[in-house]
């Protein structure tokens, strides 16, 4: 696509439903990145661990570190560690962008049924074909690691009659859905009289500094009663359906957040292709190095710091803000290849759980570095991924889902 950047979609004359940019649509594919680089480094952090009496209850499916024969390296617990603190706060803001428009054009039983379908469906498919599939590895390396023998139907069976209670990246797609919900009776209540994004001025959503101050101040409130409460790293299961309790609000901030820009008119927001936080990108990329170096040395030097969580959050919006702030600026008309990967970023998200730990798998008594591992499963999986779903993309059935 080249060209003006903006599609608009028009509901009557002269009214555009949504503003779209080839820019949010890359940002969410550099997420979906990001995400599947977290998975592939995974394997090869230095404190990974298998569960052999629970199975899929691992840090990891594949975890080099239990091996005597594995390769890992510390600066990949550097990079699992502080990448996993904005990049699903990143999808979840870009997941709200358009919700508010789409819920105008649609209305709440038309959005919420389209959402039923692009997120119901691939979470079903997932979790009953997807999730065992890419978690029986973690049986094969328990095989050499502790000698234990699973067979594959007992622990499919072993996974259903769990309640199938581990969804791997999954959770985000359910908690997306139940997000989408809430605002849907938001939207079905209130939505005739929240304002409009017609008004002139909006202090918090129209200046970049004041959105973010306020986005850090509502952070630490949705944040840390939550991680007192129940600890950083508790997950609640209910069925199928799993979420960090601690980071709950936390991702339903960063989702409301999106939709308040996105009823506002990302064109009259802070987002603005020519507002400032397009024109001082280059402060706002400074101010997310600044704070993700900050927080990769208080964890390495510091993790008992009472100032931790703090540097955390604060670190979390700045990364979030200097990468919209780049795609804002930078990604002003489509590229082919990034069109191809915004357009199968969806169906890569669902798929590369499955790709990456086969592949962590399938090179795990090699001889080969590190480095190489974790380039082979990156870039393999990313293209594996990436030819599958747009393979899956030519059934109509399937390009009306993903």
């Amino acid at each position: 696509m080249t060209g003006n950047p903006r599609v608009s979609i028009v509901d009557a004359p002269g009214e555009p439903l949504r503003e779209r940019t080839v820019a949010f649509d890359y940002l969410r594919s550099f997420g979906v990145l990001l995400v599947l680089l977290h998975h592939a480094v995974l394997a090869y952090v230095t404190f990974g661990f298998l569960n052999p009496y629970v199975p899929m209850q691992t840090f990891s499916p594949i975890a080099e570190a239990v091996f005597d024969f594995g390769v890992t390296w510390s600066g990949f617990d550097r990079l699992v560690l502080v990448n996993d603190t904005f990049f699903m706060p990143l999808l979840f803001l870009v997941s709200g962008l358009f919700v508010w428009q789409s819920l105008k054009h649609k209305g709440v039983s038309g959005f919420f049924l389209g959402r039923l379908k692009r997120l119901g469906i691939p979470f079903v498919i997932g979790l009953v074909i997807i999730t065992p599939l890419a978690y029986y590895p973690t049986v094969l390396a328990l095989k050499l690691a502790y000698g234990m023998e699973i067979g594959f139907w007992q622990f499919v069976g072993d996974f259903f009659r769990s309640g199938m209670a581990e969804t791997g990246p999954l959770w985000f797609v359910s908690l997306l859905l139940a997000f989408d919900l809430v605002i849907s009776l938001i939207y079905a209540v209130l939505g005739r009289f929240l304002p409009t994004g017609k008004a002139r001025r909006n202090i918090v959503l129209d200046n970049p500094l004041v959105f973010v101050a306020l986005l850090f101040g509502l952070s630490i409130a949705a944040y840390l009663p939550m991680a007192r409460t129940f600890g950083v790293s508790e997950w609640l299961s209910f069925g199928p359906f799993r979420v960090q309790i601690s980071r709950l609000f936390i991702y339903l901030l960063y989702f409301l957040s999106g939709v308040a820009l996105g009823a506002r008119g990302l064109q009259r927001s802070a987002l603005r292709s020519d507002g400032w936080m397009a024109k001082y990108w280059w402060a706002w990329a400074l101010a997310g190095a600044a704070a993700y170096s900050g927080l990769s040395w208080i964890f390495a030097l510091a993790p008992e710091s009472p100032f931790v969580v703090y540097v955390f959050l604060a670190e979390m919006a700045l990364m979030v803000m200097a990468l919209t702030a780049l795609f804002v600026r930078f990604a002003r008309r489509g590229v082919g290849i990034l069109n191809s990967l915004s357009r199968n970023s969806y169906g890569i998200y669902l798929l590369h759980y499955l790709v990456i730990i086969w592949l962590q798998y399938a090179i795990l008594r090699t001889n080969l570095a590190v480095g190489w591992k974790a380039s082979i499963v990156f870039f393999g999986g990313l293209a594996i991924c990436w030819m599958a779903t747009a393979a899956l993309r030519r059934i109509p059935a399937v390009r009306k889902v993903i």
